[in-house]
């Protein structure tokens, strides 16, 4: 008697194949007009074919065996790839199968950025235009020299960016996006009034239900590795019943990132390549379990050689949003510039080459700058403009 590992599934499988081609030959016997039996076939289920796989490195960034799954609990075996409604599924969840049907078609893979000559030559140009944020900087040269070596897609921890307002850490987060050659998905939190919709999305049975907003960024993109943006995270504030930072654990702990639920699918994500940076002027607004999950960097305001670095290169991007229409500023005009903050600077450029433009030049002078601060009050108490008074706190005006 032949013996037949069990591993050797293909032998296993001949052998099937001649027991049943044997059966059928018996059974062509005993039939009197000697016709022959035509062997079962078992039909296929109807799965959509994936699409081409995308070349390089790359990964799923969600579970199409899932899909495929919550698809067959609410729809025939049959009827998974089709379009239309379902005939058994209810009509409050025609939209959640209209999703699964146009998700299971799509290609689960996404390209991951890995770093080269060309990430370093950017982020060495992110150092000259953002000096304020050198140290961040470093710690991401480090990650893109990783990358490189390893061959690896670019990865970072979360990181947390603190400091007080104006110093441009919104603006600095999208260059270094440009920088790394990766997406940018960017949400504030600070007008975010639904934090589950934004990290998980809702279970099918609210009302509205949605998918989450990140889970969708993902899905919509091209990279498996893109840079999200949390900005103002300590301003994270929803409804009353909810306690929004408990939505973002899954989202901070790789190991549960990699499988994230969608609540609305029931579909796992991915996003545990996804890096992760966010924002806020306050830390002590954020829950102590929110910060260990955090690298935190602390920008410091910009003073000096670096602020008046900083006032050239904005007026210089200010002025060539204006087709070069005005020549750039002088020494005495940046110093000028330099005496707030980078956010101060820009609106104080802006003002000033209005109050140029009016007097006929086509080159600033302090006395612009001088006038433009009058108006925006960058570095004290705001004063009335107009015929609008304030009205004293506590106190009703006279009628």
């Amino acid at each position: 008697m032949n013996t037949i590992p069990a591993y050797d599934g293909e032998a296993v499988g001949t052998l099937r194949d001649l027991d049943r081609q044997r059966l059928l030959g018996h059974l062509r016997d005993q039939r009197p007009d000697g016709m022959a039996l035509e062997e079962p076939v078992e039909p296929a289920r109807a799965e959509p074919p994936a699409t081409a796989p995308v070349p390089g490195l790359s990964v799923a960034v969600f579970d199409r065996a899932s899909v495929l799954k919550q698809l067959r609990l609410v729809v025939p075996g049959d009827d998974i790839g089709e379009g239309g409604p379902s005939s058994s599924a209810s009509s409050d969840e025609q939209g959640r199968v209209e999703r699964l049907r146009a998700l299971v078609r799509e290609e689960p893979l996404r390209r991951l950025v890995v770093a080269d000559d060309g990430t370093i030559e950017r982020l060495g140009g992110l150092r000259e235009e953002c000096p304020g944020f050198v140290e961040i900087i470093a710690l991401v040269e480090r990650a893109t020299a990783l990358s490189m070596a390893a061959g690896t897609g670019i990865a970072l921890p979360p990181i947390l960016l603190v400091g007080p307002p104006g110093l441009g850490k919104t603006h600095f987060s999208r260059r270094l996006a440009a920088a790394l050659g990766v997406e940018q998905h960017a949400f504030s939190c600070a007008t975010n009034s639904d934090a589950q919709a934004l990290a998980v999305g809702h279970p099918p049975t609210w009302r509205g239900a949605r998918m989450g907003v990140l889970t969708e960024a993902l899905l919509g993109g091209e990279t498996g590795n893109p840079l999200i943006v949390l900005d103002e995270i300590d301003k994270f504030v929803t409804h009353s019943a909810e306690k929004p930072f408990h939505s973002l654990l899954a989202l901070l702990e790789p190991e549960n990132a990699c499988a994230l639920v969608d609540e609305y699918l029931r579909v796992p994500f991915d996003l545990s390549r996804c890096l992760i940076l966010a924002t806020a002027n306050d830390i002590d607004a954020l829950p102590p379990f929110i910060e260990d999950r955090f690298l935190i960097v602390t920008i410091t305001p910009p003073d000096g050689a670096m602020l008046r670095a900083i006032a050239g290169r904005i007026a210089a991007d200010i002025i060539a949003a204006h087709g070069d229409a005005f020549a750039l500023p002088d020494d005495g005009v940046v110093a000028r510039l330099a005496r707030t903050n980078p956010r101060g600077i820009r609106r104080l450029v802006a003002l000033a080459l209005g109050f140029a433009a009016q007097a006929g030049r086509r080159n600033l002078i302090v006395a612009d700058v001088a006038a433009a601060e009058a108006v925006a009050d960058t570095r004290g108490a705001r004063e009335p403009i107009g015929f609008i008074r304030p009205r004293t706190r506590g106190k009703e005006s006279s009628k």
